[in-house]
């Protein structure tokens, strides 16, 4: 078994940044965090009797190529936030939303004190997606999943720590930092 020295987790609620155009990149306490938009869509219950799906999907290229991941990725420029998460919604799945469709989650950084140069700062939504119909992407094969079964073994290994309270429609500030491996959670901070 191996052991872990406790890794202090910077504290998530302090992140000073322009929500509305925060750009590409940001700096929190002299770290460079990219900055990155992850949008949670639901929809009924389909099958198995869960009262609600959410659409993940099996990332197929780039950062988080073979995992399950929710639909997402960088901001571009000066866009907003918003405008991030509607546009990589359109793009990973097809499903059109307006800015206005879209409520915010919350915000997460993850650092990688072996890999610095994939720290990032995430903008958390969620939205509505009704009956729409996914449809696959080159970077994303979508999918619904029931919320009570999610594929945990096919995601990252903090999902746990943070994707149940925004499930559960909770707004979260949160900090993860992650192993020396960059698999592994050597300190999380969930609020």
């Amino acid at each position: 078994m191996q052991r872990h020295t406790p890794v202090p987790v910077p504290e998530p609620s302090g992140v000073p940044v322009d929500a509305v155009r925060p750009g590409e990149w940001v700096t929190v306490d002299g770290v460079a965090y990219r900055c990155v938009v992850l949008c949670f869509l639901f929809r009924p219950g389909g099958r198995g009797g869960a009262s609600r799906d959410v659409l993940l999907g099996l990332k197929r290229t780039g950062f988080g190529s073979g995992r399950v991941v929710a639909l997402g990725g960088k901001i571009d420029g000066r866009e907003s936030a918003v405008d991030a998460a509607v546009r990589e919604v359109a793009e990973e799945s097809g499903i059109e939303l307006a800015p206005g469709d879209v409520g915010e989650a919350g915000r997460i950084t993850w650092s990688f004190p072996a890999r610095p140069a994939w720290n990032m700062l995430a903008f958390l939504f969620t939205a509505e997606a009704g009956t729409s119909a996914p449809v696959a992407s080159e970077e994303i094969e979508p999918r619904w999943y029931p919320v009570d079964a999610l594929p945990w073994h096919a995601m990252w290994q903090d999902a746990p720590h943070w994707v149940p309270s925004v499930l559960e429609g909770r707004r979260i500030a949160a900090s993860i930092v992650m192993d020396a491996d960059n698999e592994g959670v050597a300190g999380a901070v969930v609020r």
